[in-house]
């Protein structure tokens, strides 16, 4: 089931945030920042949720299919693992991702 790009509501009117496409199974990850024009990081199921349990724990990564760092400046890096594409987020874009996450807004059933 498609549900279409959104954002954790707990971020500023989603002008500024991870934004999600959870589609088929799997999971798309943009920077809202870029207007649709930058990178795209998917995620399949497993990864998908396994990266869920780790970003809601503050957990390393080890879902395999993306690296979450934290960058030089602040905030968050996001690696594709397999592409090398990279997302880079401010702290406040991934806490109100963070708190989305905390609160069931994305995963299975959303």
């Amino acid at each position: 089931m498609t549900h279409g790009w959104r954002t954790s509501s707990f971020s500023s009117n989603g002008a500024s945030c991870v934004e999600i496409l959870e589609a088929d199974g799997a999971a798309y990850l943009r920077d809202t920042k870029e207007h649709g024009d930058g990178a795209v990081l998917h995620l399949d199921g497993p990864a998908w949720s396994a990266f869920l349990d780790e970003v809601a724990r503050d957990a390393p990564s080890a879902n395999g299919a993306v690296e979450v760092s934290t960058a030089p400046a602040g905030g968050r890096a996001v690696l594709e693992t397999s592409s090398g594409a990279v997302l880079h987020f401010r702290d406040d874009e991934w806490t109100a991702f963070r708190d989305g996450v905390v609160a069931g807004e994305f995963g299975a059933g959303t």
